[in-house]
């Protein structure tokens, strides 16, 4: 009797894990026709497009070279290069104000009691995230999709353990790779990366969560990296609205109210305030 029990466990343990590896190795068929590269690429500009403005607030995690911080983002983002980040701590202290006008951008910290301004650069727009980008591509992630860089070349596969589209774009010795999900044809991003011609990254970022929002799909989160700026930032969506229309007035850049204030381009160097 003993005997019978252990064999009908072997036998039990032996289903099992044949169920689990033949689970584990089944196959994701495109359930729609093979679209071309062209067709996907359209499609991401489109839903990069797609999000004309956005209003949200935001529990944020950084990471870079000046450490980590913790706290919300309130932000506002237009088509235009128009963006405004005002960040606060986890006791909802304000700590910085970033805004863009589309030409020119404005920073108060008020940590280290500065105030900065100067062109709308990317590396200006990175001042306080530390994400190196323009406002416009700074928009487009917000509202979960993705920059694609030029290319004269694409190809599109299918992953079928996945069941996601995955597109590699080349151009000018660039290399980017968007992972797109393919149940239902959402094509949601999933994964960008982007590799320079020495094969390192510029930028990877990820989007979870996506959801329903204002008849568009929005993600939840964003995890972003731009590893040669040593710079990791989280994004988690507590409030979104999109394609509203915002108030001119959050775009006026700040005035240094007293403030030490000091021009700066990609090439300054940082003067701290005298203590």
């Amino acid at each position: 009797m003993k005997s019978m029990k252990k064999i009908n466990l072997l036998l039990l343990a032996v289903v099992s894990l044949t169920i689990l590896r033949a689970g584990s190795c089944a196959r994701i068929e495109r359930p729609y026709p093979p679209p071309t590269a062209s067709q996907v690429v359209s499609e991401v500009l489109a839903r990069g497009q797609r999000v004309r403005s956005l209003r949200g607030e935001t529990r944020v995690s950084h990471a870079s070279e000046q450490g980590k911080v913790k706290g919300t983002v309130r932000l506002m983002a237009a088509t235009g290069g128009k963006l405004r980040f005002d960040l606060a701590s986890p006791f909802d202290t304000p700590m910085a104000t970033l805004i863009t006008d589309g030409q020119s951008f404005s920073l108060v910290d008020a940590q280290k009691g500065s105030h900065y301004h100067g062109p709308a650069s990317p590396c200006n727009v990175g001042r306080m995230l530390q994400l190196v980008l323009s406002a416009d591509d700074v928009r487009t992630i917000l509202g979960g999709s993705t920059p694609v860089i030029s290319h004269d070349k694409g190809t599109i596969s299918w992953d079928a353990r996945d069941g996601a589209e995955i597109l590699t774009l080349q151009g000018k010795g660039m290399t980017q790779t968007i992972r797109l999900d393919g149940n239902d044809r959402s094509w949601d991003l999933l994964e960008s990366e982007i590799k320079g011609p020495d094969g390192k990254i510029l930028l990877w970022l990820e989007a979870s969560g996506w959801h329903k929002l204002g008849g568009l799909r929005m993600p939840r989160t964003l995890h972003i990296k731009q590893p040669r700026h040593g710079a990791e930032l989280w994004v988690t969506y507590r409030k979104t609205e999109i394609n509203l229309e915002l108030p001119a007035a959050a775009f006026i850049l700040q005035e240094a109210q007293g403030l030490p204030s000091q021009r700066v381009t990609c090439d300054t160097v940082i003067k701290e305030p005298a203590k």
